[in-house]
Order: C-alpha cells, then sequence, then structure tokens
C-alpha cells in the first residue's frame, strides 16, 4: 500500500472469521512446544522471518476469538476509518504470535486503552453478550459467503485473493480493481 499511496486510497478494515467455530470459551492447551513437534513449522517460521515477524510459539493456549473480534468491531464502530483496528490487531498479533500473552478480557481492554479508546465503554462492549452474538453471526456469514481462511482480501467490495501475498501480487490486483 506504500509504494501505491500515490495513487490510491486505502481504508483497511478488519473482519470477524472463527478458523476454529467450535473453540470452548476457555480455549484449548496446546501440545508442548518441542524440536519433534513444533508449534511453529518451518514454513511459517521463515515467511515471517521474511517480514519481520516472529512466530515464537510461546502462547500455550488456542484462544476463542470471539472476544477479540468484538473488540476490533467496537473499535470499528468508535473510529470508522480503521485505524483503530489496524492498531489493535498489530498488537493483538504480537501479543499473541510473538510474545505468548493469554488473550483475556482483561489485556483487551488494556489494548482499547492503550490505543485511545475509553477502557469503560471497551470493556462493557465486550461483556454484552449481544454484541458477541452479532460478532459470531457475522463470522459464520463470511462462512456461508465463501470465506474459507485468512488472510482473504477484499478491494471495493470485490474478493481479491486468499493467502498471503507477495508484494507484487497486491500491486497487480490494486491496479486491475482500479479499471473495473
Amino acid at each position: 500500500m506504500q509504494k501505491t499511496q500515490d495513487k490510491y486510497e486505502f481504508k483497511v478494515t478488519w473482519e470477524p472469521f472463527f478458523l476454529r467455530p467450535d473453540m470452548p470459551e476457555e480455549g484449548r492447551v496446546k501440545p508442548p512446544n518441542t524440536p519433534d513437534n513444533p508449534r511453529v513449522g518451518a514454513r511459517l517460521k521463515a515467511a515471517g522471518e521474511a517480514v519481520g515477524i516472529d512466530f515464537s510459539g510461546k502462547s500455550d493456549v488456542a484462544p476463542n476469538t470471539t472476544l477479540t473480534h468484538t473488540l476490533m468491531e467496537y473499535a470499528l464502530k468508535e473510529d470508522p476509518s480503521g485505524r483503530k483496528q489496524n492498531e489493535l490487531q498489530e498488537m493483538l498479533f504480537k501479543a499473541y504470535f510473538t510474545d505468548g500473552t493469554p488473550i483475556d478480557i482483561n489485556f483487551l481492554v488494556h489494548c482499547a486503552d492503550s490505543v485511545g479508546l475509553n477502557k469503560e465503554a471497551a470493556k462493557a462492549y465486550l461483556e454484552d453478550p449481544e454484541n458477541r452474538k452479532q460478532v459470531a453471526r457475522k463470522a459464520l456469514d463470511w462462512n456461508f459467503n465463501g470465506v474459507s481462511g485468512v488472510p482473504t482480501f477484499f478491494m471495493n467490495k470485490k474478493r481479491a485473493f486468499s493467502g498471503a501475498q507477495d508484494e507484487a501480487s497486491f500491486i497487480q490486483v490494486f491496479d486491475l480493481i482500479s479499471k473495473m
């Protein structure tokens, strides 16, 4: 996006999607991270290193992401530009994939506060069961609409591609979609 920001305007938002829709609310304990059974495969580790991401495998629990997605929805509601969502997502990715931080409601409220959202309002939003149900419905809608994995990229409301892509692929799609 940075290489084409003089040509195009961008608004990035994040949508809820459950990779493991049957995950219990408390998450699942992961097997130990051992050389014979690494939590992060060599391919993912190398792909992350190439772009400055340390997929460490430190997190001992595979989380239920409903609350995280609920916070992301709250951030978008409070800041429709998507900037707060992006700031939160960067914090959450680093916390989980690099630092191994347990993602619970207290940590999420801390993150909300860190990006300038009202922490009391964020906590109230997270605690409201109706908000969590709406997020779950929205995530399920993406499944019904053909999304089967992450990341999936939509550009100008058109599905562009799924999976990690190199920079040239993004630029090619930006150029193609801009002509539609």
